[in-house]
């Protein structure tokens, strides 16, 4: 079983080894492996959505980072808005501060997943237990269309954006989960577990400002005429990776 350290921009200097492991692993896993972004020249993956505002959940094996997911409010610039509003046909792009994107999710390559209760069922139990603590009202971003199946096997309620299409070779969709007290037992009840696998050193920066408003903030900003038609294309306008160096380009 995992230990998911909770990381925040207050706290990164008590995981300064573990960071540099994540940025590498993550390198490994996107850049090498998936060849979203070109090669960094130290080996490290970041990109312009690794700001303060970020927290990070480093799921530790036998004090090395197994798998990981970074997590920024919709109210800021995010994966989503900033280079996949079109994948937001349906309901427009989640624009909150409750609303947290999930990306930067790998498994370390020698681990064995094993099925259900594995590595990312794990992960996904402690980014559940992390959003219900901050009182967050739902979690999810551009993700694989088979992690649907997975969210729907761990019982848990997934909003879908817009449609699925073919994003660099793969089916992915926008969608987010209902963060509730039923999707955490659900996941726990699955893992035969009943304790935390947070793990929370120093100070913590909380995910949502004590002094936000919500009802200041809409579900979701509408990018796209309500009316338009819209059909899956056979083939993406462009790359994950062509999208993100664009997008890295101009900003």
């Amino acid at each position: 079983m995992i230990h998911a350290h909770v990381v925040t921009s207050r706290n990164r200097l008590l995981y300064e080894r573990e960071f540099d492991e994540f940025l590498r692993r993550r390198h490994d896993a996107f850049v090498r492996q998936k060849q979203w972004r070109p090669e960094s020249i130290d080996g490290r993956e970041v990109d312009q959505f690794d700001t303060d505002v970020a927290t990070y959940i480093l799921g530790m094996q036998d004090e090395q980072v197994v798998t990981s997911a970074r997590l920024i409010p919709t109210s800021d610039p995010h994966l989503v808005s900033e280079v996949f509003p079109d994948m937001c046909e349906l309901t427009g792009v989640p624009r909150r501060p409750d609303y947290a994107e999930w990306t930067r999710t790998f498994v370390k390559g020698d681990v064995a997943d094993r099925g259900i209760r594995g590595t990312i069922t794990q992960l996904s139990y402690a980014v559940m237990e992390y959003a219900l603590d901050e009182g967050l009202s739902a979690v999810g971003g551009i993700q694989k269309t088979y992690f649907m199946a997975h969210h729907g096997r761990l019982r848990w309620k997934v909003r879908p954006c817009g449609l699925a299409k073919e994003v660099g070779g793969e089916w992915c969709i926008v969608a987010y989960t209902d963060v509730t007290q039923e999707a955490l037992v659900s996941v726990r009840r699955l893992l035969g577990i009943d304790h935390s696998l947070l793990v929370r050193r120093g100070e913590q920066r909380p995910f949502v400002a004590d002094s936000v408003n919500f009802d200041s903030y809409p579900r979701f900003i509408r990018s796209l005429p309500a009316d338009a038609n819209f059909e899956v294309p056979k083939r993406p306008p462009h790359s994950f990776a062509s999208a993100l160096s664009a997008n890295a380009r101009e900003s």
